[in-house]
């Protein structure tokens, strides 16, 4: 009789090199670590940082292509360069999103465990390297022509950076992990000035908490922001 425990393990899959580097690329992309229009380093530069074949870095590049998340330009001042979201992959994306509402609704839940307490860690061990960097990131999003590519990625680095700071690389690697699969559905959120200056104010006051080191102001006020965003993105979706 098969035992229930062994029954629940999950079956090997292979997995090629190139989909290691597809995964920290996309990953890189989609934290906007490398901005829309920033040009990917020539393959040969990329199978010497991943120590792989230029046919893997090949194979990983067309893939992300066909994903819609980069472009070949030809020319003089060619290369591979990375896309912001097009009209197609809004569509493609939210229908993803929708099929797989229940699974994202899952992540969007357990952020809602993993950033407060991550703010409360920082409120006790964050850096003045680090408060100065969070504050940068701050300021920069209030601004009248911060664009909706510019605020995405200020508003990412802000979560990221205060994740860091918790000083503990599990929950750092938790909250990149949960970005990773929920910016997409982020990014097609609807963007104005309004809702620019609410998120800004929300940062704001977190900052003020990391700043005063008060761990229990960070952390309920993380937990309201981020449940601000569970609520728009069910209401976005559903």
């Amino acid at each position: 009789m098969e035992s229930s425990y062994f029954a629940r393990f999950k079956q090997v899959t292979p997995k090629r090199v190139s989909d290691f580097i597809l995964e920290q690329l996309e990953e890189a992309i989609i934290l906007k670590e490398v901005l829309p229009d920033e040009q990917l380093p020539p393959e040969r530069e990329l199978a010497t940082l991943f120590k792989a074949s230029r046919l893997a870095v090949r194979e990983a590049i067309a893939e992300l292509e066909q994903k819609g998340l980069i472009e070949r330009r030809l020319g003089a001042k060619g290369g591979t360069f990375v896309l912001p979201l097009t009209a197609n992959t809004h569509e493609r994306t939210i229908k993803q999103i929708a099929e797989n509402w229940n699974e994202t609704k899952e992540m969007l839940e357990y952020r809602s465990i993993i950033e407060p307490e991550a703010a409360r860690l920082a409120a006790a061990r964050i850096t003045p390297d680090h408060l100065a960097w969070i504050r940068e990131l701050v300021e920069k999003s209030s601004g009248e022509d911060c664009s909706r590519e510019t605020f995405r990625s200020l508003d990412v680095r802000f979560h990221l950076e205060i994740a860091r700071a918790s000083g503990n690389s599990y929950i750092e690697n938790a909250v990149r992990k949960v970005r990773t699969k929920i910016n997409p559905g982020l990014d097609l959120m609807p963007y104005n000035r309004q809702i620019q200056l609410a998120s800004y104010e929300m940062h704001r006051i977190l900052l003020e908490a990391l700043e005063r080191r008060d761990g229990d102001r960070a952390g309920k006020t993380m937990s309201l922001h981020v449940g601000k965003t569970l609520d728009a993105l069910s209401q976005f979706v559903e």
